[in-house]
């Protein structure tokens, strides 16, 4: 393995390619003439699930056999082409994870131009996809808000007027039982409408926050204990993993209350009255920036993960988004609620799920300074 060491001295630790290959974050891999893997980087294994050791000498039509769209852009960078070739996709791994990255083919030549393989970096797109599904969710949220807000008034008046007329109506059927009934219904349907209306204008109104620090697990306690006390099913277990050593964060209690009691809520349901909801709270190692003029920050981890059915994998991008529900009963308004409070708290909310085994929501919160 060659090295670079313009100025070797004997203070100076001399550099090898493979160390500077090993230590970027993107993923390198190179193929022989042959179309055999002969390098396989670490960030490489990160992305694929899968070692090194079991990638190098293998066939990489083989390896990469469900990614028909990556084998394409290899056969470019090969004779009689020789090209280089860009594209974006899906890698799967063994164990059927989908990451979205970008490719980029180039062949390998020597200086007299003969072939001698390809090479491929790998760039990891998840970050960057989650950031434009946010700017579209967030796009969706202020149309639906200034909707919300230009018909709830032109709603609301027929409706007072349906709901009065119902209350007046019952008065005069003490006589008939099923009549009765029917006028119940019509002012529980009125106030079904009317609080969803509510929820709707939740989304347009400007939200005054009262943000204090707090200690999330506290405000965890409370919910636990809240969810516990409405559940007539005792087969459900709560599991909580909470870090000791985690810090304030800065946030308004009630808010906060609001979206992870809906996310635990949303974990019973899942499990029909079965199963357990483990609750991990973690510190983010790392510092970030996040938000336009935001400073850097440091961040923890709020986890609810259940057993439930989980989520499909055509729902997962639209999950957080309005009047989007899985159930038969359902708004579609609790998670996209849920999505406004916490990027007002300057954090992310994201969820991992895999059908039939259960789903993981997780909300970052920034740290109290």
């Amino acid at each position: 393995m060659k090295t670079i060491n313009p100025d070797p001295t004997p203070s100076q630790p001399q550099i090898s390619w493979e160390q500077i290959l090993s230590s970027l974050q993107d993923g390198v891999i190179t193929l022989d003439r042959s179309g055999n893997v002969s390098y396989f980087n670490e960030a490489a294994e990160m992305l694929t699930d899968l070692a090194a050791s079991h990638a190098l000498r293998q066939s990489f039509v083989r390896i990469f056999r469900k990614e028909p769209w990556l084998i394409q852009l290899v056969k470019k960078s090969v004779p009689p082409l020789q090209e280089s070739a860009r594209g974006e996709g899906d890698l799967v791994s063994r164990w059927g994870k989908k990451v979205p990255v970008g490719i980029t083919v180039s062949p390998l030549q020597d200086r007299h131009g003969t072939f001698l393989g390809s090479i491929l970096l790998v760039r990891n797109l998840t970050h960057r996809k989650e950031l434009e599904e946010d700017l579209k969710r967030a796009d969706r949220l202020a149309m639906v808000g200034t909707l919300a807000a230009g018909l709830a008034h032109e709603i609301r008046n027929p409706l007072g007027g349906i709901k009065g007329a119902a209350q007046l109506l019952r008065r005069n059927l003490d006589h008939d039982p099923s009549l009765i009934e029917y006028t119940n219904i019509m002012t529980r349907e009125v106030d079904r409408v009317n609080l969803l209306i509510e929820q709707l204008l939740d989304l347009s109104r400007p939200t005054k926050l009262d943000i204090v620090p707090l200690n999330i697990h506290e405000v965890l306690e409370d919910v636990l204990l809240l969810e516990l006390q409405t559940k007539s099913q005792a087969t459900i277990t709560i599991k909580k993993l909470f870090d000791p050593s985690l810090p304030p964060i800065r946030g308004d209690r009630n808010r906060l209350m609001q979206v992870f009691l809906n996310l635990v809520k949303n974990a019973c349901q899942a499990m029909n009255g079965s199963g357990t909801v483990s609750v991990t709270t973690r510190v983010e190692a790392d510092i970030y920036f996040r938000g336009q003029g935001a400073g850097r920050s440091q961040f923890i981890w709020v986890e609810i993960e259940d057993e439930g059915v989980g989520i499909k994998d055509e729902d997962l991008l639209h999950i957080f988004s309005p009047f989007f529900t899985t159930k038969n009963n359902g708004t579609g308004l609790g998670l996209a609620v849920c999505y406004r409070i916490v990027k007002e708290h300057g954090g992310i909310i994201r969820v991992d799920s895999t059908e039939g085994k259960g789903s993981t929501f997780k909300v970052s919160l920034v740290v109290a300074d």
